[in-house]
C-alpha cells in the first residue's frame, strides 16, 4: 500500500488491547536509592521502587503504584526458572 498522506489509510482504525497473558516475574522492593549496572546501562531506582526480572533475564524498574496495579503475588517458594510452559512467553 502506498501511503497517500492520511495516516488512517496506512494504519487502520484505532484498536484497544488488554493484557490477558500471565507474565511471571521476580521482583524485589528497593529500601534505599540504588544504581544497578545492566547490559543496557545503569538502572536508577528510588526508595520504594521495584526491580523486576522477567523470564528472559531482563531487569527493569517500576514505581510502587504501577507495580501494585500490575502485579499480584504468587505464593510459592519456586524460582522463576522452575516454571515451564509448552511454548516460550511472548508472541
Amino acid at each position: 500500500m502506498v501511503f497517500g498522506g492520511n495516516p488512517r489509510e496506512a494504519i487502520g482504525p484505532n484498536m484497544l488491547y488488554r493484557n490477558i497473558k500471565p507474565l511471571l516475574v521476580e521482583a524485589i522492593q528497593v529500601k534505599e536509592a540504588v544504581d544497578v549496572p545492566t547490559d543496557g546501562g545503569v538502572l536508577h531506582a528510588k526508595r520504594g521502587d521495584w526491580l523486576i526480572r522477567d523470564a528472559h533475564g531482563n531487569l527493569t524498574r517500576c514505581d510502587d503504584a504501577d507495580f501494585k496495579c500490575t502485579f499480584e503475588s504468587l505464593e510459592t517458594s519456586r524460582r522463576l526458572e522452575e516454571f515451564a510452559e509448552a511454548k516460550h512467553w511472548g508472541c
